[in-house]
């Protein structure tokens, strides 16, 4: 492994960097990818890989007053994506179509705002994006020129635009009431450069895509693309009817998309591809300075068993998409299920509560079953029974004796039209014989024996939660 290390990183741990530039700006929400790097560097070359990674890290300096800076238990980290064009060549900006930091005369904007959730258990993350147009109160404050502002209505993007990262970060924790531990920026050459590095991810788009406006140009389905395409379907604007409400969600999707790759055996067991990947993560990102390498080697430790089922995005529920203000077209947030979702993280509870076991469309309850004892142990069958009705199943009829005495492990016999309902069984009995007979209709006949064993818990797939989210091992095209 340490043969694919830079020729710079010595076996013995060296001096960080003391030039590390405190003027990037990077953009979109991709900590969740970066943070797994920092998991990587753990596995693959300790304190000395650590060492050499986190001078590569940016810094902001003056954010610890607004932040807790906590390292341990429930962690909230608030994710800004800038529209810096710092890093873009004058080939990639003119295929963007976005000027080149030199060039640009718009400012520098937050393009795109998350909180990170990280569980204190580091069992589960949320990722919840906040539009940019979210109609808000900016708290007093004294702006560039040493004029003391009033607090005033505004768009969420303008706390940014006029205060920079401290305005931001108290703006989103007024409207919030979260306590904000950590802060992170990413920049446009971010996502090109870790895209690239990682050969490229999926993307899917429901129909064929030639934007002019920010370059994306995508057939209809699923694609694989590079980080320049990758850039452009995180930024378009103008393909979605819901606008920039559709662009979250595409890049809560790619996000999604990047953990996935990130974390896939071709990136972790190929030392190339990995030193490429978490030199342009952690190249492309700047952290308060409350985030030192020891409190992110130790995160990395806690969050190596992460999977992308585990880390669940959604937006902050919205009741109105289109708002009219002064300061024009807006979006409102819902208070009721916004409170849900910032009291859930407030409290370290999951948004969606899940039951361990293995995951089935049918719930229990929506089964008809009849336990039939086959063997010669007494009540065995009104014990099955009990178990099942104790495990959620409909219990349709009173239990009784199978034609067969011999039985051992369990038999379910079921009707094949059924055929999805018996999905939930063969979890819950993994070892058991399934039988298909016709016409038996719609009540599983399930015959224990002498091996018997209790059906296992399932969970129930989530299709109608109040919060609307999704994991990063969800079907992408879904």
């Amino acid at each position: 492994m340490s043969a694919a290390l830079p020729p710079e990183l010595s076996p013995r741990p060296a001096a960080a960097r003391a030039d590390t530039p405190a003027s990037k700006r990077r953009w979109l929400a991709w900590f969740t990818t970066a943070l797994a790097a920092v998991v990587f560097v753990t596995s693959t070359g300790g304190w000395v890989m650590a060492t050499y990674y986190d001078a590569k890290i940016g810094r902001i300096l003056g954010l610890s007053g607004l932040l807790s800076g906590d390292s341990s238990g429930p962690l909230t980290i608030l994710i800004v994506g800038s529209d810096s064009r710092e890093g873009l060549t004058r080939a990639e900006a003119r295929e963007l179509g976005t000027g080149t930091a030199s060039n640009s005369s718009t400012g520098q904007r937050s393009d795109t705002m998350m909180l990170l959730h990280i569980s204190g258990d580091r069992e589960s993350a949320t990722v919840v994006s906040l539009p940019r147009d979210s109609y808000v109160t900016i708290p007093a404050h004294t702006d560039s020129s040493g004029k003391k502002q009033p607090a005033s209505k505004n768009k969420l993007n303008a706390a940014y635009a006029l205060g920079g990262a401290p305005l931001l970060i108290e703006t989103v924790k007024d409207e919030t009431g979260l306590s904000i531990d950590h802060y992170v920026e990413v920049g446009f050459a971010g996502v090109v450069n870790m895209v690239d590095a990682l050969g490229g991810v999926d993307v899917c788009v429901p129909n064929a895509v030639d934007d002019w406006r920010s370059g994306l140009t995508l057939p209809a389905g699923k694609s694989h693309v590079d980080g320049l395409m990758g850039l452009a379907y995180v930024r378009a604007r103008y393909i979605d009817a819901t606008a920039d409400i559709g662009r979250m969600e595409r890049q809560q999707r790619f996000v999604g998309s990047m953990f996935q790759e990130a974390t896939s055996a071709g990136v972790l067991l190929n030392p190339v591809k990995l030193n490429a990947f978490l030199g342009a993560a952690l190249d492309s990102v700047e952290v308060d300075e409350g985030m030192s390498r020891d409190m992110l080697l130790d995160l990395a430790g806690e969050l190596e068993g992460l999977t992308p089922r585990d880390v669940r995005f959604l937006t902050v529920p919205l009741s109105n998409v289109n708002l009219a203000t002064p300061v024009g077209s807006s979006v409102e947030w819902d208070a009721k299920k916004a409170a849900l979702v910032f009291e859930s993280i407030e409290n370290d509870e999951p948004l969606v509560k899940e039951k361990k076991g293995p995951t089935v469309q049918i719930a229990p309850a929506d089964i008809n079953v009849q336990v039939l004892n086959g063997s010669e142990v007494e009540g065995l069958a009104s014990s099955a029974s009990a178990d099942l009705d104790k495990a959620g199943y409909t219990i349709a009829s009173a239990p009784g004796n199978d034609d067969r005495s011999d039985v051992t492990a369990t038999v379910i016999r079921f009707d094949p039209e059924w055929n999805t309902s018996s999905k939930t069984l063969r979890a819950a009995f993994p070892d058991a014989t399934f039988e298909e007979v016709s016409g038996l209709g719609g009540t599983f006949q399930v015959v224990v024996g002498t091996d018997y064993t209790k059906p296992l818990k399932v969970r129930v797939a989530r299709t109608d939660s109040k919060l609307d989210s999704r994991t990063a091992a969800d079907e992408l095209c879904g």
